[in-house]
């Protein structure tokens, strides 16, 4: 004879409606991030986003209207993702005690070198014949210049013009350095021009 109550179903938890939304769309953007280094910009399309996150076009339009919008998210999504990870590394250079000049530059080049810089070159050419696009990367690129420059001044203790003109100068380098590498794999050459690097900008800071 069974008990009184052994055959009720396990009651389940309920999502909260605002944390389910943050995983849609948390989908939604991983998705077009991963989308953008596998296909590129041109076939980075709805269908091909909703397909990738695994959510019907209905879940997709309410949380992103137009291709415009998942895109415009995307740029946000980027910078917040990149900034997560610099200052992680920033924290972790930090309590070793590492040389400032080579964890930032060391920094630098692990994020340009990554997978999601590919995201940000799509999504770069992309900007340059769309104005909202174009509007929005401008915004996440001075905000991520302004957190780079802000982790350099706590490694170094540098706030001079001299400090800012030397990130400026790395920054610049290193998109160079990750555009070549779509013509170029050669680590080695790399590694080599990073290390130069590091004491042209010893030089320029002594």
């Amino acid at each position: 004879m069974k008990k009184a109550g052994t055959d009720v179903a396990p009651k389940r938890e309920r999502v909260p409606q605002a944390e389910r939304r943050r995983i849609t769309r948390g989908k939604l953007l991983d998705a077009t991030i991963e989308s953008l280094i596998d296909v590129g910009y041109p076939r980075t399309t709805t269908v091909e986003v909703g397909e990738r996150a695994g959510l019907s076009r209905g879940a997709q339009l309410h949380h992103f209207p137009s291709r415009a919008d998942l895109l415009v998210g995307a740029i946000e999504h980027l910078a917040d993702e990149r900034s997560k990870e610099f200052e992680a590394e920033l924290s972790a250079r930090l309590e070793k005690g590492d040389d400032p000049i080579d964890a930032m530059v060391d920094m630098l080049w692990a994020t340009f070198s990554g997978p999601l810089y590919w995201a940000v070159v799509e999504l770069m050419v992309a900007a340059r014949t769309d104005p909202e696009l174009l509007d929005r990367f401008e915004t996440f690129e001075r905000n991520l210049g302004g957190r780079i420059y802000r982790g350099f001044k706590q490694l170094t203790g540098r706030g001079d013009r001299q400090a800012k003109i030397a990130v400026e100068m790395t920054l610049y380098f290193m998109r160079g350095l990750a555009m070549e590498r779509i013509f170029r794999e050669n680590d080695a050459h790399y590694d080599d021009l990073i290390e130069r690097w590091k004491k042209g900008l010893r030089t320029m800071l002594s």
